[in-house]
């Protein structure tokens, strides 16, 4: 997975840098095919700080947002608002793949009923 950080309006420190990257990887372990991600972390004037996270998986785009007044905490927030979304996205993967599999089991089931009565 490749894995970038942007800092804006402040100096990126190697802690949180090593802190950051720790916790996106810790996103392959709810979904293996995520193929980069993207982490902007920014101060406003009012000391708020906020960080924005994209994670690119096949077929789509994934973005979260969170905002705190410490960028540690911001930087956990919004990567528990992507383990949600990536485990919605997967559940939502699974439920096609069943619905594909039971619509082709009854198709198989009606050809087959069909080749039976002729």
């Amino acid at each position: 997975m490749d894995i970038r950080i942007t800092a804006r309006h402040f100096q990126l420190t190697d802690n949180l840098r090593k802190f950051a990257e720790e916790e996106i990887k810790r996103l392959e372990k709810y979904y293996d095919h995520i193929i980069g991600s993207e982490l902007t972390l920014s101060v406003e004037k009012s000391s708020r700080q906020i960080a924005e996270l994209t994670v690119k998986v096949y077929g789509t785009v994934l973005a979260s947002k969170a905002k705190a007044f410490d960028m540690y905490i911001a930087v956990e927030q919004v990567i528990s608002k992507m383990e949600a979304q990536i485990k919605k996205y997967k559940a939502k993967l699974r439920d096609k793949k069943v619905a594909k599999k039971s619509s082709l089991k009854t198709q198989a089931v009606i050809s087959a009923e069909e080749s039976e009565s002729e």
